[in-house]
């Protein structure tokens, strides 16, 4: 998991994703000497490694005597190949960062220990 803080500008992540196929995989039929076979078209589940790149941060900056505000979270944005962006804030709900990683490697290992545990 990465922490926000440690990032600079340019900074490339990586996130390992699986889709599970178990409803969309397509079973394809085959008779050989009358005898009907079958395999299907994709694996159970499918792993990706999506790289994005840190390129923005809304911070905000209370000035003199306010009120307390929630919503006042730190935002660090995060751009996709295709020039989509993307935004995560700091707080105590990161769970969901469990597959961010600041190598491939880290990524690729990642996707190597849920393959291990899908297996048994």
């Amino acid at each position: 998991m990465i922490n926000f803080k440690n990032l600079k500008f340019g900074d490339k992540v990586y996130i390992a994703k699986d889709t599970n196929n178990s409803f969309s995989k397509k079973k394809i039929k085959k008779i050989i000497r009358g005898v009907e076979w079958f395999r299907y078209d994709i694996d159970n589940w499918t792993y990706t490694i999506e790289e994005i790149v840190y390129c923005g941060k809304v911070t905000h900056i209370e000035e003199g005597e306010v009120r307390f505000e929630e919503d006042r979270i730190t935002e660090y944005h995060f751009k996709y190949p295709d020039g989509q962006i993307y935004h995560e804030w700091e707080g105590e709900d990161t769970d969901h960062l469990d597959n961010w990683f600041y190598t491939s490697e880290e990524a690729e290992s990642y996707i190597e220990d849920l393959k291990v545990s899908r297996s048994e």
